[in-house]
């Protein structure tokens, strides 16, 4: 288990503190956006929008301009930095690491 980070102000656990270690110094970032609407502890509507783009401004602008299904009213942004695991990317053996080859 990966230890807690603090990053502007708050604690980042696991996958978003890997998030933030991997995109720090790549220009062009994937985004995460959370889009909800309805009351805070109770969502009526939640969908999750990944994009491309250099800001979380921009990302929440861009995910505004390429929704396919219009949003309800009263619709939230908020965006954040795509962590790995999330998008899907499983660890590699690292060099000299590799399982035996079989044979046949």
């Amino acid at each position: 288990m990966s230890q807690p980070t603090t990053y502007q102000g708050r604690l980042l656990f696991g996958d978003e503190a890997d998030a933030v270690a991997y995109w720090k110094d790549k220009e062009w970032k994937k985004w995460a956006v959370d889009v909800t609407a309805g009351p805070a502890k109770r969502p009526t509507y939640r969908n999750t929008v990944y994009v491309r783009a250099k800001t979380a401004q921009d990302a929440v602008d861009c995910a505004k301009r390429n929704m396919i299904a219009k949003p309800p009213r009263g619709v939230r942004f908020a965006a954040r930095l795509a962590g790995p695991r999330e998008l899907g990317c499983v660890p590699t053996p690292e060099k000299g690491n590799h399982p035996p080859a079989r044979s046949a």
